[in-house]
């Protein structure tokens, strides 16, 4: 998982994004990057487990920042893309 376009670019405009994607990626995260043009930032991981470790060590980041912000761990999705 290699932005080499997008991320570049958008990343300046996200606090602390470099030290929060290594962050995830050092608890386990398979990856991370910005979801679609910012400023929400995601982590793919294998299990509900480590999602939940990459969680924390995201809130450890950004908890005494003075940034808003949210976190949520949910499954992907198995049904995949489907007209309601």
């Amino acid at each position: 998982m290699v932005d080499l376009v997008a991320e570049p670019n958008r990343k300046k405009l996200i606090p602390l994004f470099d030290d929060v994607k290594q962050s995830a990626i050092s608890a386990g995260a398979l990856g991370a990057g910005i979801s679609g043009s910012g400023p929400s930032i995601f982590a793919l991981s294998k299990n509900i487990e480590t999602a939940k470790k990459v969680e924390k060590a995201l809130d450890a980041f950004y908890k005494n920042s003075g940034i808003e912000y949210s976190t949520y761990v949910s499954h992907i999705s198995k049904t995949g893309t489907r007209i309601l």
